[in-house]
């Protein structure tokens, strides 16, 4: 844990030379001493003996004898760990790369989490009692680096970073180990339930591609040696989501809330920038939110910035994901080096014409704009509209259209939609799922998003109101936002019931007021 802001000497001189510096092959010490080595597939042995495959890379132009922070870079699901010290900051997934992290003076370490790449182990999802009992081991070798500044004996002075799985495993060790001085995860989640099964619906795209991906790279693994998979609770709930009737059992949907409760994220007290794709359809920009509220309510400082990227596609070609290098590095200076940064708004959100905007804390409605409308579904598995990942305007739905502004109006946040229905059915129990589009720009959907929403078809007229996924979205008086109840999707599981189904719905889109430009 960081105790002090004092800075080595050292780092002056890399904060001045770094940017210029050449390849540290082309170092040399005062003595002319070969530059710290870069070390890949170290094998770490982690708490209960299972090897992790480990990768160390000091900073550019650091000098035998001296040394720096060190910033841990997690992988995605399923992947390996960084290995290519040129990796720069991906422009899609928001992730800093481990070039920008070297040159500005910090080491890296990259790993194979168990059971994917060259690690053992079964892969558990990011579960404190194995994947962040390893990062806890790992910090201890970062500890006994010779290039590694401690804050104090086993404790060295280190950030985190990475997105997805190496988004969400910061927040874990982050709440396990006070040792972690500021992480900067992209794109991560709240609750695995909240994002794979909302509402009791599996996200058959997305859910489907991790799965499979997790059993493949498990079984690739195994060829080189590797005895990694996905360990059985987390083959039980992709064995239920994927084969019918796609419904996760309470004891997998118990395992994955018992990854993530609110107490780990409110027990993180190491400086937060919560980096979130606004199109991310797996992990959506309420699970960011809800990480936000969550360890900003305890007073640790925190920071949101968001990027049209992600999960997903930014449709408008406008990611702004210039902004993720500077803003990461500027929150480790300050955080990891102790210097005098401004790190800027603690909030920042972006459009979907890529204007970015600022506030100091989540942006407050002011206003809605509403919308009504009815009609009758005949709700079928043969009604389906959206892509694997992403929702697309639905041939088959009861619309609702929006009222456009009589001038520009910023929406941001979770739309509220309340849905009066009435249907029978066998099996009552199913769902519609909801989404907002633009008519003004070929019928896109706001976000790539789309919500289901669970009926109870029993013949009896009931009422139900439900938030919708967040946007982020400029309305001009010449929008045509229209809300769509639609009875498929393709993001998530098809349904299996076959009723004639009336609806009126009623939305509401939360209107906050005017923010400066981010610049």
């Amino acid at each position: 844990m960081r105790k002090t802001p004092a800075l080595l000497a050292a780092g002056a001189f890399l904060a001045a030379s770094v940017l210029a510096a050449p390849p540290a092959s082309a170092f040399t010490g005062p003595g002319g001493e070969a530059p710290p080595a870069v070390r890949t597939d170290v094998v770490v042995p982690s708490f209960d003996g299972t090897p992790i495959h480990t990768n160390f890379f000091p900073a550019l132009g650091l000098q035998t004898g001296e040394k720096a922070p060190t910033v841990m870079v997690g992988p995605g699901f399923g992947l390996p760990g960084g290995r290519i010290p040129s990796t720069t900051t991906s422009t899609l997934i928001g992730s800093i790369g481990i070039a920008p992290l070297r040159e500005a003076g910090y080491n890296v370490l990259t790993w194979d989490p168990r059971g994917f790449g060259f690690s053992g182990g079964e892969a558990y999802v990011n579960n404190p009692a194995y994947e962040g009992r390893d990062g806890q081991v790992l910090i201890d070798f970062i500890a006994q680096q010779p290039e590694a500044e401690l804050d104090a004996p086993g404790d060295p002075v280190l950030g985190m970073a990475g997105a997805s799985y190496g988004g969400g495993i910061q927040f874990v060790l982050a709440s396990l180990d006070q040792r972690v001085d500021a992480i900067a995860p992209t794109i991560a989640w709240n609750n695995l339930t909240t994002s794979l099964y909302k509402a009791g619906s599996f996200k058959s795209g997305w859910g489907t591609l991790l799965c499979l991906e997790g059993s493949v790279t498990g079984q690739l693994g195994e060829l080189v040696g590797n005895s990694g998979a996905l360990a059985a609770p987390v083959r039980k709930a992709c064995r239920e989501g994927m084969t019918y009737p796609n419904t996760l059992s309470p004891e997998s949907v118990a395992y994955f809330d018992s990854l993530t409760p609110q107490s780990m994220f409110t027990s993180i007290t190491a400086p937060t920038l919560i980096i979130q794709g606004t199109v991310d359809t797996l992990f959506t920009l309420d699970e960011a939110t809800r990480n936000y509220n969550l360890i900003k309510s305890t007073g640790t400082e925190v920071k949101m910035l968001q990027f049209c990227g992600g999960h997903g596609l930014c449709s408008s070609g406008v990611a702004g994901p210039d902004r993720i290098t500077d803003a990461v590095l500027d929150w480790f200076s300050k955080h990891l080096d102790g210097r005098d940064v401004s790190t800027g708004p603690g909030f920042e959100f972006i459009d979907q014409l890529g204007t970015t905007r600022a506030a100091e804390g989540y942006p407050a409605p002011v206003g809605a704009l509403t919308g009504t409308g009815k009609g009758t579904l005949l709700l079928s598995p043969a009604a389906i509209s959206g892509g694997v990942i992403a929702a697309a305007w639905a041939p088959v739905a009861v619309n609702a259209p929006v009222a456009a502004p009589s001038a520009a109006a910023q929406v941001f946040g979770a739309p509220q939609l309340t849905l009066t229905y009435r249907g029978t059915s066998r099996t009552p129990n199913t769902h519609v799922y909801a989404q907002i589009i633009d008519k003004s720009r070929s019928s896109l959907v706001a976000g790539n998003q789309v919500t289901p929403v669970p009926l109870v078809l029993d013949g009896t007229e009931r009422t139900i109101t439900v938030p919708l996924e967040e946007i982020s979205y400029l309305v001009t008086p010449q929008s045509r936002l229209v809300l769509q109840v639609t009875p498929s999707s393709s993001v998530y599981t098809y349904p299996k019931v076959t009723a004639l189904t009336s609806f009126t719905a009623s939305v509401s889109l939360p209107v906050i007021g005017d923010y400066p430009v981010v610049q």
